[in-house]
């Protein structure tokens, strides 16, 4: 029964993403989108574009779910114009479908050279290989690039719609529990560092630097949802809908600090590995040992939303003092520590101001 229960269970990092909730949005709004396209024979013809934009579309914040819907829109129309203007000069042949596919990627990547759009890329192929027929019985570019774009647009006001209406009352503690999943995350980057250097083993730091990138693209992304949240609770406040503006300016604050310290963490590692030998000193690795206790204190705090003044004896108490001259002590190091304490603090006075 145990193996069972554990087989449908997740995993903390997956729970305190809002997997589930994730899974039941998804299940109604498809749900929804099929009842839809029931009554409506044009959408039934491409179900595919119907729910895969539906599914890309799909985000716990408004403001991002409509951001990725007009993209994909944008990327469709991008893709179907090259495509219709290669095909209705030349027909669909092997060179055409090649050279649709190739220019619709030369496109994309002068647009932005860092991303390559898929959706693009797939409408491309789309208008070629589902290829829609008019009254006449040939071939029709436009006839094809409507069905795509109703099919993808109704998709996309589907999950647009279900993004909206789960915001109201749904993600009520998405961004503590995404927030607690960066500190878990930090603590075992800094628990890494403090090993690494208690045993003088340069490979441990090495394994914590080479996986803090990771954690700095999720703080970047947590940052930009915030952003998106920021935009969606001044829509509501039109609306005269609750808001919480001053709440989610405070939780970028919050993410704010937790981007320093992990900068300070990669140049803590940076600076282990550029000594010669990774000497370890009882004083650096206590007041590391500090800090990681309160990163675990604040995450503990998030992940369960336990009243703000349970962390003031754990803060006081690990407090990083000021450290004696010694030949040992690397001081870039002791700066670094001393400055993930500061940000730490930083955290502190934030919650606080949310409990005023």
């Amino acid at each position: 029964m145990k193996k069972l229960l554990s087989f449908f269970s997740f995993k903390k990092e997956a729970w305190l993403f809002d997997s589930k909730l994730y899974i039941f949005k998804t299940f109604l709004s498809v749900m929804t989108a099929y009842a839809i396209a029931s009554f409506i024979p044009l959408l039934q013809k491409d179900m595919i574009s119907l729910l895969f934009g539906l599914l890309l579309t799909l985000e716990p914040v408004t403001i991002t779910g409509i951001r990725s819907g007009l993209d994909q829109i944008y990327a469709t129309t991008l893709g179907a114009i090259l495509t219709a203007l290669i095909i209705t000069l030349f027909g669909i042949n092997i060179w055409t479908v090649a050279l649709s596919i190739a220019l619709t990627l030369f496109v994309s990547l002068k647009i932005n050279w860092k991303v390559v759009s898929v959706v693009a890329l797939f409408t491309a192929i789309y208008m070629t290989q589902y290829v829609q027929l008019d009254a006449a019985g040939l071939p029709s570019a436009y006839l094809t690039f409507q069905l795509r774009i109703t099919a993808l647009g109704t998709g996309v006001a589907v999950a647009i719609l279900f993004n909206f209406i789960f915001s109201l009352f749904s993600y009520r503690r998405m961004e503590e529990k995404r927030i607690a999943y960066l500190l878990h995350a930090i603590a075992t980057h800094f628990s890494l560092v403090k090993d690494g250097l208690a045993k003088g083993n340069s490979s441990i730091i090495l394994e914590a630097k080479n996986n803090l990138p990771h954690t700095f693209n999720d703080i970047d992304s947590l940052f930009s949802l915030l952003t998106d949240k920021e935009k969606e609770y001044a829509f509501k406040k039109k609306l005269h809908l609750p808001s919480k503006l001053a709440y989610n300016k405070a939780l970028k604050q919050v993410i704010t600090s937790l981007r320093n310290i992990t900068h300070l963490l990669y140049d803590t590692s940076y600076s282990l590995l550029g000594e010669q030998t990774v000497k370890a000193d009882a004083q650096v690795i206590e007041l590391m040992e500090d800090c990681i206790v309160l990163v675990k204190t604040f995450a503990n705090y998030f992940e369960h939303n336990k009243n703000v003044h349970d962390i003031e004896q754990v803060l006081h108490k690990n407090r990083v003092q000021p450290c004696e001259d010694h030949h040992l002590v690397n001081h870039r190091i002791i700066h670094n520590v001393k400055s993930i304490s500061e940000n730490l603090s930083t955290i502190h006075e934030e919650l606080l101001t949310l409990h005023v």
